[in-house]
């Protein structure tokens, strides 16, 4: 009879073990396996845990939670790829160091502004650049707390660095920013405003210097004889002429550089064209003595081009090629065809120009060198600049050729340009 009850006990314990196994142990053993799949990225078979209601109820919880999450991990990727590509399209380049300055994140001009490799986030910064003004620029947005800005050289480049510490919401600094903007274009262009400038006043000194001397010599001395008074006068005449055509190359210049230059286009045959060129400079081609001979290629199309601006280039040109030739020179105008451009040429056989002066002769007041600038052929140093912008409006360009003794070409390069 005892052992008949002890089997029952024991019979009662394994049912009672078993019950609580499946309604209380498996159940969270289920939870827990649940739990470490989601916490290696995986995604479970199922979600759905067998008895116990609590933990079928932590199951469908763990599913929705592990929905969420891979929600937010697109969202989180897809706002990383647009940084990313927002970052990588940046014309700028772009750094960002945390406090230790180690690199959280450089982009593509970065790299390629400093001649990079990829570089790996938390990478420190002097391992991959060492410069002096970068870290001085971090160093002071960490420091000063405030925006910094200064400069530095990058293989002929100027570029200008803005650094800004990050901060996290209890202000505390936890890196900084540095963009990097290069500015080379716009120091030689403040460059050539500065040299305009001072080149302007130079040129107008010396006409005013002189006008205000003699002004003065005929207010002091009232008796001054007929001959000296018309020598006088001469001089005068000679430096107003000088500042009426620097005051009419500056104005020329500026209606080519403004924003609406208004070119009456048609077309222009080229043959005409050079034919009425040489009528109109017999008498300073005669006074020379120079030859002048006109080359137009055959079958050479009209050019789609402003006869009055075209005009104007060819004329300085033909100046410059007659002051600067020698008595009985030689003169040829030539118009070529290659490709889908066609080249207008002012050549001469005369005194030429150094290679060394050669790549500016197109800078406004430039002077190649003092045998082109003696006062008997002097201009107002506009004429070529004046030649590269009409070329410019017309999409074109302009070229040149010289060798000192033996003589200069320059041609207007236009693109040929059908009618719609």
């Amino acid at each position: 009879m005892s052992w008949l009850l002890l089997c029952a006990m024991v019979a009662a314990t394994i049912a009672l073990a078993l019950i609580a196994w499946r309604k209380w142990i498996a159940p969270w053993q289920e939870v827990e396996e649940l739990v470490t799949q989601i916490a290696r990225g995986e995604r479970p078979r199922t979600f759905l845990v067998r008895d116990g209601a609590q933990a079928h109820r932590i199951g469908l919880g763990l599913e929705k939670i592990f929905h969420d999450l891979k929600q937010l991990d697109k969202q989180i990727a897809k706002r990383e790829s647009g940084l990313q590509t927002i970052f990588s399209a940046m014309q700028d380049a772009l750094l960002v160091v945390d406090s230790d300055r180690r690199v959280v994140l450089a982009n593509g001009a970065f790299r390629k502004l400093f001649a990079l490799p990829e570089i790996s986030p938390g990478t420190p910064l002097l391992d991959s650049v060492r410069d002096a003004t970068l870290d001085q620029v971090i160093g002071g947005a960490f420091g000063g707390g405030q925006p910094v800005r200064s400069e530095l050289a990058v293989d002929g480049s100027q570029i200008e660095l803005h650094a800004i510490a990050t901060r996290n919401e209890a202000g505390e600094i936890t890196g900084a920013l540095v963009l990097f903007h290069e500015i080379t274009e716009l120091k030689k262009m403040d460059q050539v405003r500065r040299d305009f400038v001072a080149n302007i006043s130079h040129e107008l000194r010396t006409p005013l210097s002189i006008l205000r001397g003699y002004i003065e010599t005929l207010l002091e001395t009232p008796d001054t004889s007929r001959k000296e008074l018309s020598r006088i006068l001469g001089v005068m005449k000679r430096h107003s002429n000088r500042l009426d055509l620097l005051a009419e190359d500056l104005l020329i210049l500026a209606q080519l550089e403004s924003a609406n230059p208004n070119l009456q286009l048609d077309d222009v045959d080229l043959s005409g064209f050079f034919g009425e060129l040489i009528r109109d400079w017999e008498k300073k081609l005669a006074n020379k003595q120079l030859n002048v001979t006109a080359d137009v290629a055959p079958d050479l199309p009209a050019i789609r081009a402003d006869r009055g601006r075209l005009q104007e280039a060819l004329y300085n040109l033909l100046d410059n090629a007659v002051k600067y030739s020698r008595e009985r020179g030689e003169i040829t105008l030539m118009a070529r065809r290659s490709d889908k451009q066609i080249s207008l040429s002012v050549s001469d056989n005369g005194i030429g120009i150094g290679k060394e002066d050669l790549p500016r002769i197109f800078e406004r007041f430039y002077r190649a060198d003092k045998a082109r600038s003696h006062n008997s052929v002097r201009g107002t140093g506009l004429g070529l600049a004046i030649v590269k912008h009409i070329a410019q409006l017309h999409d074109g360009h302009v070229e040149a050729e010289s060798e000192l003794g033996k003589g200069t070409t320059i041609r207007v390069v236009l693109p040929i340009v059908t009618q719609t």
